[in-house]
């Protein structure tokens, strides 16, 4: 797990997190250092100004796995589960494949070398793939890879902050929520997710398998050549499109049945929203066409496909912000 560092020009020191032990008065760190109030720890904030505890159930910690991938001890339910399921949905599908194993969510401690409660104290951070992004390592991901991160953060509204923008000692595998309890951009952003405002929230999908035909087996192609799986859109799944869904499941750690089901789907789709182009968007407007939501499918997210999925969304309880994430996914191919 990262060793979440206080922010930009305070003093860090190599405390690790096996150098932590329980003392009687409160949190003993290596060296002697007395983290102040460990002990009751219910009152205590992290760095972020979240309720922080020894506790998971104190503060409401609960389950947070991804397409399969857990994140062992989870998050924070509520608003933050909503808002890091998200990033982390999106990091999975646009940035990287989450590798199981790889990803952390809640840990009482305190930041390296200081008396700060850690974020993941409050179970409002997450380590996604952290091996693969070491603590203090810079440009672990590429140039393509940033602009895609980029592209989630600016989402996000400044609700949520990535390691790799600390001006100090780099964190790339970590994402934190960058805004106290209460803030009213939290609220905004579940409701801009679709998880808020009334509008439903959960993914249910159809099973696709060998022999099957129609509209599902057309965006399944297409999403397959999104994922860079080559192979001719024919809305039949035949030999060759089972060989291709049984590649993209060994891809990504899934068992390589050739069955799309909800984790393949989940892993499978890829959000597109206005001023996106390619294969997925092809699906997403040969889909909402099939769905009577008729439009010209030519790859390109512009103003009539915005307005045909708000559409869609309003028909269905989505809150109608026009990105097809992986709610409208569910909802469009079920």
């Amino acid at each position: 797990m990262c060793d979440q560092h206080p922010e930009p020009g305070t003093t860090t020191s190599a405390v690790g997190r096996r150098a932590l032990l329980r003392g009687g008065g409160g949190l003993v760190l290596g060296g002697g250092l007395v983290l102040a109030g460990a002990g009751a720890a219910q009152a205590a904030t992290s760095q972020n100004g979240w309720p922080a505890s020894s506790s998971p159930s104190a503060i409401g910690i609960t389950g947070f796995s991804i397409a399969g991938r857990s994140f062992p001890a989870g998050v924070k339910s509520g608003q933050v589960h909503t808002i890091l399921g998200y990033v982390a949905t999106r990091f999975h599908n646009e940035v990287e494949a989450l590798v199981d194993g790889w990803n952390w969510g809640y840990n009482f401690r305190a930041i390296s070398g200081s008396t700060t409660y850690s974020n993941h104290a409050s179970g409002t951070a997450i380590d996604c793939n952290a091996p693969r992004h070491p603590l203090g390592a810079s440009g672990t991901f590429s140039s393509t890879q940033v602009s895609r991160i980029r592209s989630i953060l600016t989402y996000c509204d400044g609700v949520v902050r990535w390691g790799g923008d600390y001006s100090s000692r780099k964190d790339e595998m970590h994402f934190e929520i960058n805004v106290r309890p209460g803030d009213a951009r939290l609220a905004a952003l579940v409701t801009k997710i679709g998880g808020g405002g009334g509008g439903t929230t959960t993914t249910t999908w159809r099973t696709v398998s060998f022999g099957a035909t129609g509209f599902r087996v057309t965006a399944i192609q297409h999403l397959l050549r999104a994922r860079g799986q080559s192979l001719t859109v024919d809305g039949s799944f035949g030999d060759i499109t089972l060989a291709k869904v049984k590649a993209f499941q060994n891809s990504r750690g899934l068992t390589p049945d050739g069955v799309v089901g909800p984790k393949t789907w989940a892993a499978l789709v890829v959000v597109v929203q206005y001023g996106s182009s390619g294969e997925a968007v092809v699906a997403a407007q040969k889909t909402l066409t099939a769905r009577g939501y008729s439009l010209t499918a030519d790859g390109a997210f512009g103003d009539v496909t915005r307005s045909k999925v708000t559409a869609f969304q309003n028909s269905r309880g989505i809150t109608p912000d026009g990105v097809v994430g992986p709610v409208t996914w569910s909802r469009l191919t079920y």
